[in-house]
């Protein structure tokens, strides 16, 4: 390993520094990093998407199997920190040699290991097993409390990351196509739910891949420049380097010298006592005289001379330590309390949500007559009085559908299920509401069964009637005979 071509300054830094020199590496080299990163896990992740697995299984799969993804990058830093660049088919013939000699206890006993990213490299780099390396880890060690941190701190940066990307595709959908809540994304998610979980877990997981590694690579090196006095000794070869230099040029300066001399000797002898000692000593003076050479300085500090009575602190200083004191007796209490109370809160919400999905309570919205003012009787142009609707709307759309006048039978469905959410489940539809938001107040007032149907009828509705498109023959009178038993007998 040669010390002078190494990419960083060596000084002492605490493990805090260390971090964020990892960092700023991360994002030096981010773009190799994390092609490096996808390029061993997005075949991982095609390989267990198709396997005969649950998405659930798969995505816990892929995370479990991130000590697989994550050598490659330490080796690839390892070298580029040095001035080596390696290139794809070096990476590629040692990924064998680099990932698998400890891939079977990566992924058993250490994969729970906090400072994984700062004991890789003793694994990876220097190729210890068994004693020698446990005895290597304990001399390192140090550092160990930074690095447990770091995994932590990581693990919090992802999950945040990955809600956030799964809260910007949400956002992006237009609000007539959206599907899901995060309620039922979080109890009862459907697949594509679980697909987007998926990409955006992978997205999250390989963007912080590369700050983590590296982050751990300089915790490494940080240790073991403190431990070996990697700096004291590129220190001392640069020295050696200048002492060889000055040594050549103070022999060339000394032959130049004798030859101006023995030029100018029969030109101009040399005299002695050319300057008296007054001459001298008023040289020497101005020179001492430089603040170079000596300067006055102030200095002040604190020195301890007793403890202080008790009637030297006064009432305001009394009256500051008796607060403080109650405060610290009574804080551990108050906190204790504070997480009872929200422990109950989430424990009361878990039991009523499970009583109203399991059909105990009824929900929000569903058969509640209100004390209301006049009801409307047409939303965006659709006649929700029930004298207006036959008698049995899902059989006359069924007619319609069978003669081909699709538009006609979802435009009764449509106007029968909105005469019903009013008229039955008491909800409060202003009279310009979109289709929109009536489809986000289904979700928000009714069950999650007659919600469902309520979306997916108002998605075949907008594309019959926007969109001049009309639904397969099965799939439409499906439709009708679900119309039926959501709402049959209310409108």
């Amino acid at each position: 390993m040669d010390l002078t071509s190494i990419a960083v300054k060596l000084r002492p830094r605490s493990p805090w520094e260390g971090i964020d020199l990892g960092f700023m590496l991360a994002r030096q080299w981010f773009l190799p990093l994390w092609l490096l990163w996808l390029v061993s896990a997005a075949p991982m992740m095609l390989v267990l998407t198709l396997a005969p697995l649950p998405l659930w299984a798969a995505g816990l799969l892929l995370w479990w199997f991130k000590p697989m993804y994550e050598p490659p990058l330490l080796y690839w830093l390892s070298r580029r920190l040095f001035d080596e660049r390696p290139d794809w088919r070096e990476m590629r013939g040692r990924w064998r040699g680099v990932v698998l000699p400890h891939l079977i206890a990566n992924l058993t006993w250490r994969r729970f290991n906090p400072a994984r990213s700062f004991v890789m490299p003793v694994a990876v780099l220097e190729r210890l097993k068994g004693k020698p390396r446990a005895q290597r880890i304990s001399v390192l060690g140090r550092n160990g409390h930074a690095a447990s941190w770091l995994t932590i701190i990581g693990i919090h940066f992802e999950v945040a990351l990955e809600l956030s990307l799964i809260s910007l595709l949400v956002l992006l959908i237009p609000e007539e196509l959206l599907w899901i809540d995060w309620q039922s994304y979080l109890f009862e998610p459907d697949a594509a739910s679980e697909w987007i979980h998926q990409v955006c877990a992978l997205f999250a997981m390989s963007l912080v891949a590369p700050f983590y590694v590296s982050a751990g690579f300089a915790l490494y090196l940080t240790r073991r420049s403190e431990l070996e006095a990697w700096d004291l000794e590129l220190g001392l070869k640069r020295m050696a380097q200048r002492y060889r230099l000055g040594r050549l040029g103070s022999g060339l300066s000394l032959v130049l010298a004798v030859c101006f001399a023995l030029s100018m000797a029969p030109i101009q002898p040399l005299q002695a006592g050319e300057h008296s000692r007054v001459e001298v000593r008023e040289t020497i003076e101005a020179v001492l005289a430089d603040e170079d050479f000596g300067r006055y300085e102030e200095r002040t500090h604190w020195k301890f001379i007793g403890d202080v009575t008790e009637g030297d602190e006064g009432w305001l200083v009394d009256w500051i330590k008796s607060f403080l004191q109650g405060f610290t007796s009574n804080i551990a209490w108050v906190s204790e309390g504070l997480l009872w109370l929200l422990a109950g809160g989430l424990l009361a919400y878990l039991v009523y949500w499970f009583l109203q999905h399991q059909g105990f309570l009824k929900p929000l919205g569903r058969e509640v007559e209100r004390d209301r003012g006049v009801l409307p009787t047409h939303i965006a142009g659709l006649d929700l009085r029930p004298e207006s609707l036959p008698e049995n709307p899902a059989e006359m759309a069924t007619q319609l559908i069978e003669s081909g006048d699709y538009r006609e039978a979802f435009s009764l469905l449509y106007r029968g299920a909105l005469s019903a959410l009013v008229h039955r489940h008491a909800m409060e539809i202003h009279d310009g509401a979109t289709e929109g938001e009536c489809s986000h107040l289904a979700r928000e007032q009714l069950s999650s069964q007659l919600s469902e149907f309520f979306s997916r009828l108002t998605a075949v509705w907008l594309m019959l009637a926007y969109g001049h498109r009309q639904p397969e023959k099965s799939q439409a009178l499906a439709l009708c005979q679900q119309w039926q038993s959501c709402f049959g007998g209310e409108a």
